[in-house]
């Protein structure tokens, strides 16, 4: 198998994109399905370092001799390099869309970090400008690549528990564990409290689970939804101690947010996502209850997408094979699509899919209605 030759948009020396989407692309056994060989960041001096840095680790998990190249400002730049195949893009929301069109325009598979735009509106520009121009896509949303997911999945499809019913979701962000939309937020991300960044609680908080629900269960047909945001001023608080600066920042986004309505096979549910809360608020919890069994899912912590519950069926808890590293849950979606196994790994129509469904929560808390979410 020719590796794919991948361009990162975003891949500095250091954060998110190097210490957790990046990192197992230089393990076994993405090492030999893919190679880095070109970032992009927002300047010379950064490109440079990131390039050598990533020189050095691709050639040693791959034993050849690597030199990944290095550019900086529009994608448009890294899209056009002839050594490229695919562009991975993680970068602030706001810039989403500008970036992916320059790769989809330049005919380039894409690699794109969730929510995929500031709206359903660009989620769905994306979406058609892919769809035209013919390439494929992979969204990093990788909750659904969780093992807890797999097996639940396997337990629905399986019809051990019969025609599911109802289903109920909370989902928790406490203070001490992520100081991200509600009493407090480190310096580097004011920006996700700003509602028009589109990089708000339902935007990414929800967005990541809403993914995995829609999985599992299908398609969200339609919603009632209640926000409410009880900071309207959140509390800087330094990183990585996370001691109060002094300093207060806007907060426009709602902070908590519960919504109820039916699935497109006309099941029940109901969903509730917060943040801000005390530690002891529960973390992750999943019910689903079938004509012949139910299913709880449930977790006390909940850190972003790297909870790991336990599953249960019929009250009995599932022996099932957790977690075997931290990078399983992204490794699993860059693998299936580099085997191209289509059905395993979230798409830019899965994408669309849920941001209809987190903008209907938006509208339906605005307009006091009950929004029918469009099918892709």
């Amino acid at each position: 198998m020719t590796p794919i030759r991948l361009g990162f948009v975003g891949l500095s020396s250091s954060g998110w994109a190097s210490s957790t989407l990046a990192a197992p692309l230089f393990q076994p056994p993405l090492s030999s399905k893919y190679h880095v060989v070109a970032v992009s960041t927002s300047n010379s001096d950064s490109a440079t370092e990131s390039a050598k840095k990533y020189s050095k680790l691709g050639s040693k998990a791959t034993g050849q001799d690597i030199e990944v190249k290095a550019y900086y400002g529009s994608t448009e730049h890294i899209s056009a390099d002839s050594d490229v195949d695919m562009v991975a893009v993680s970068i602030k929301t706001m810039m989403h869309k500008e970036a992916a069109l320059k790769v989809i325009e330049a005919g380039k598979d894409l690699f794109l970090e969730w929510p995929v735009g500031k709206d359903a509106k660009e989620t769905e520009e994306l979406y058609e400008a892919a769809k035209k121009k013919g390439i494929k896509s992979l969204i990093g949303t990788q909750i659904r690549a969780s093992s807890f997911v797999r097996e639940v999945k396997s337990i629905v499809d399986s019809g051990k528990i019969g025609r599911v019913l109802s289903t109920t979701l909370i989902v928790s962000y406490t203070h001490d564990v992520l100081g991200t939309w509600g009493k407090y937020i480190i310096p580097a991300q004011t920006y996700l409290l700003d509602a028009s960044n589109g990089a708000g609680l339902l935007d990414i908080g929800a967005g990541h689970p809403l993914d995995m629900f829609q999985y599992v269960l299908g398609p969200i047909a339609s919603l009632s939804s209640t926000t409410y945001n009880p900071y309207p001023e959140a509390i800087v608080v330094s990183y990585p101690d996370r001691n109060p600066t002094g300093e207060k920042v806007l907060q426009d986004i709602p902070t908590l947010a519960a919504a109820s309505g039916l699935l497109h096979n006309n099941a029940v549910f109901s969903l509730l996502f917060q943040s801000g809360v005390a530690k002891d608020a529960v973390g992750f919890l999943w019910l689903l209850d079938g004509e012949e069994g139910n299913i709880r899912i449930e977790d006390t912590k909940n850190v972003f997408f790297q909870t790991d519950p336990d599953v249960f069926l019929n009250g009995h808890k599932v022996d099932f094979e957790k977690e075997e590293d931290d990078y399983a849950r992204v490794r699993r979606p860059w693998e299936s699509f580099a085997d191209g196994r289509v059905d395993e790994y979230p798409s830019l129509e899965d994408a669309l899919r849920t941001r209809r469904v987190v903008d209907a929560i938006k509208e339906s808390a605005i307009t006091g209605e009950n929004v029918v979410v469009h099918p892709v």
